[in-house]
């Protein structure tokens, strides 16, 4: 008799800590030798095993909105008859206006 069991529980796999932002991961030199805190709880809780799903999970890879708002490209209109934004191929060459891109030095800070 052949038993196929679907979405059952995994037995291994990566823990979900090694990709979250409030995990601190502390490693030995043994493959064995591996320590977790999770830092997203208070106090800081040690994780004595991996972990497959977390309410408190944030990707490192992912940004805040914060920091998006902080590399963002500001699109000024600089003038009344300019309209702010992008411009689509065929039109490119119809305002033969220069293209001025001002970055943002830090000097001024930003809204």
């Amino acid at each position: 008799m052949d038993v196929r069991i679907k979405n059952g529980t995994p037995i291994h796999g990566e823990s979900l800590c090694k990709t979250c932002v409030h995990a601190l991961i502390a490693h030995g030199y043994r493959e064995s030798e591996e320590q977790v805190v999770c830092q997203s709880t208070y106090p800081e809780r040690l994780v004595p095993f991996r972990v497959r799903d977390c309410t408190g999970y944030t990707e490192v890879k992912r940004q805040t909105l914060k920091q998006m708002e902080d590399i963002a490209w500001v699109l000024d209109n600089k003038g009344c008859r300019r309209r702010a934004g992008f411009v689509a191929p065929n039109e490119l060459h119809k305002n033969e206006e220069p293209i001025e891109i001002i970055l943002n030095d830090g000097s001024s800070p930003r809204n």
